[in-house]
């Protein structure tokens, strides 16, 4: 395990390519899910900057590992922003660089992983733009929207009469309780949460929902953003 002021490295690093096995074949409690979350000073993945990236890795709903770091961005982070996020310029004044964080974060997420996130395309497509500014091009086909689960997505189809699916409505709903919201820790815990809860209605209600690929399937095409 490495650890800094900034992040924590726990768990097994992939540094090899390995053959990747097809979703068909992964049931869904030997699947690892990396379930991922970014703050930033803005939406806009061209112009803005990550402030804060957390992955967690679970099995069969067990956390297996996880990297987190604050990250030293490329602009001021907005005053709205701080007061949202309670991530201020002066935190993350002596943080890693993008670069650096980003190199660790692929080599813990490994070369195919299935991600999972919160309105993850938004996630995704943040990461992949900062991968190609950063010249970490070899690490762009980890970050694959159609291997990926947004808990979005699912709840919408699994708890169709919510009045709203933002991460705390779905969590609720679920009996998960985000005791910092906004922040990438606590943010990833909130998705793993619901990841799991909704498995498990889902497979109480269709046992034909047996594998990732059934997942997927279930889930259907997410969109990028």
């Amino acid at each position: 395990m490495q650890q800094s002021l900034f992040g924590s490295l726990a768990g097994p690093v992939v540094a090899e390519e390995k053959p990747t096995v097809s979703l068909s074949k992964v049931a869904l409690c030997d699947a690892v899910f990396s379930v991922l979350d970014l703050e930033t000073t803005g939406l806009n993945a061209k112009r803005n900057a990550i402030t804060e990236v957390t992955a967690i890795q679970y099995k069969n709903g067990v956390e297996i590992g996880k990297y987190s770091t604050l990250i030293k961005p490329t602009e001021a982070i907005p005053e709205e922003v701080e007061l949202l996020t309670g991530i201020s310029n002066d935190m993350v004044k002596n943080a890693p660089a993008l670069v650096m964080a980003l190199s660790e974060l692929s080599a813990f997420l490994g070369p195919s992983p299935i991600i999972v996130g919160h309105n993850v395309s938004f996630d995704i497509g943040f990461l992949k733009e900062k991968i190609s500014q950063s010249g970490l091009d070899v690490f762009a086909d980890r970050y694959d929207l159609s291997r990926a689960f947004c808990t979005k997505v699912l709840a919408q189809k699994a708890l169709p009469s919510l009045p709203s699916y933002e991460g705390i409505v779905v969590a609720t709903a679920v009996g998960y309780h985000n005791p910092n919201p906004h922040r990438a820790e606590a943010d990833v815990r909130m998705s793993a949460a619901i990841l799991f809860a909704l498995i498990e209605k889902l497979q109480a209600e269709n046992a034909a929902v047996k594998t990732v690929q059934d997942l997927l399937i279930y889930q259907g095409v997410l969109s990028e953003r």
